[in-house]
């Protein structure tokens, strides 16, 4: 390296295990430790240039993966509230008992599958394509409260929603309390 390329650089100092563990990364991914480093803090600031930060990033890739394997998918909002509105009027509580189901199929896929199931089932919600603008989750020892809104979901959609919410909840061993769901607004309460 020319002495120009030296005074550029940094001396940062990190744990030695953690260097360990980066240099066999390194050596596996066949680049050098500086290329290695380097890449990972590129990325770091490009995370940090989208105000989140690299666990919010994690935690959300984490999520997404698990409902990819799950066989989750995203689906167009106008292509799935036409559906919704074609099979609702007639069969309702068929729906309604499918996205329940579903929803308890995915707490019990999440308890598996991730280390806090209750976390990643609300990150699964607030990054997923949901259509929801706010997930507001409070909580304390024994209970949770989920309030949802969004003035893009329909009446019909938004009970889906909650069926799917409840079902999931369930699965991970809470019992629903209290609902409230009109077009775009759920709010409903769970104890353990």
């Amino acid at each position: 390296m020319s002495k120009d390329s030296l005074k550029e650089m940094k001396l940062v100092r990190a744990p030695a295990d953690l260097v360990s563990k980066l240099s066999k990364e390194a050596n596996r991914q066949g680049k050098t430790f500086y290329s290695y480093i380097s890449e990972i803090l590129e990325q770091a600031v490009r995370a940090y240039e989208t105000k989140r930060s690299l666990k919010e990033i994690m935690d959300a890739y984490e999520v997404l993966e698990i409902y990819k394997e799950a066989g989750g998918m995203f689906t167009p909002r106008d292509i799935l509230e036409y559906l919704i509105k074609k099979v609702y009027p007639e069969d309702s509580e068929t729906l309604q008992q499918l996205w329940y189901q579903t929803g308890r199929w995915y707490g019990v896929y999440f308890k598996e599958k991730a280390s806090n199931s209750v976390d990643s089932f609300i990150r699964l919600l607030r990054e997923g394509r949901w259509d929801l603008n706010e997930v507001t989750v409070n909580r304390n020892q024994e209970t949770l409260e989920f309030r949802c809104v969004s003035p893009l979901v329909s009446q019909e959609r938004t009970l889906l929603i909650q069926k799917f919410i409840e079902g999931a909840m369930h699965s991970l061993g809470y019992k629903t309390q209290e609902k409230e769901c009109i077009r775009g607004i759920i709010r409903l309460n769970f104890s353990l």
